[in-house]
């Protein structure tokens, strides 16, 4: 039997979903397994990011499914969403029709999309503009008091943006960089060094 593809595949990948009730059970299934309310701008780059959907059939999607309240809007200011009722049991009894390699990589994107939410929400970087050039005060939270707090100079903003955005994309690497550099573990500090090159985060002047 045929299937109609009937959902625009501007941006999909092969083996991207080309059925708009898909792209609206992949919603579903992704909220309900999750768990928790998400934010819709992070449901739509995990599906994007991974060419899954086409953007403008997941922003139909949603409004879709919000109107037959298979979604629940619970904060509209936060943009966040979460399943309803009819959304689970949507989830439940039709998420084998999707691909399963489809269902593991949205669901690992979009943890790793809500951990770095997360991060950045609990290890603060403020650029202060200074006379001469910019001040970036970097925080990395341990409970409810700063584990490691540091301030670095730089002379420009572009790299003061740089310094934030690298700080705050991973500030477990820069606590290692800097216990490393403190007590002196040279082997900490290279296979540090090794996972920061692996990591690739990026240097001032770089594309």
């Amino acid at each position: 039997m045929d299937i109609e593809y009937d959902a625009l595949d501007t941006g999909i990948e092969p083996g991207g979903l080309r059925t708009r009730s898909n792209v609206k059970l992949l919603i579903c299934y992704i909220l309900d397994s999750l768990r928790q309310p998400v934010k819709k701008e992070l449901i739509i780059t995990s599906m994007q990011k991974n060419g899954i959907a086409n953007y403008f059939e997941i922003i139909d999607a949603f409004v879709d499914l919000k109107n037959k309240e298979n979604i629940v809007l619970v904060d509209e200011e936060n943009d966040l969403y979460t399943v309803s009722k009819s959304g689970k049991f949507i989830a439940s009894n039709l998420s084998d029709e999707l691909p399963r390699t489809i269902r593991e990589r949205t669901l690992s994107t979009i943890c790793d999309l809500l951990a770095q939410e997360q991060s950045t929400k609990e290890n603060t970087a403020e650029i202060i503009k200074q006379k001469t050039g910019y001040l970036v005060d970097c925080h990395i939270k341990g409970g409810e008091s700063d584990l490691l707090s540091f301030s670095i100079y730089v002379p420009d903003s572009k790299q003061a943006r740089l310094v934030k955005k690298n700080f705050q994309s991973n500030p477990e690497m820069i606590y290692k960089v800097m216990v490393a550099a403190i007590t002196g573990n040279s082997e900490f500090a290279e296979q540090t060094l090794e996972d920061i090159k692996n990591k690739g985060l990026r240097k001032p002047g770089s594309r």
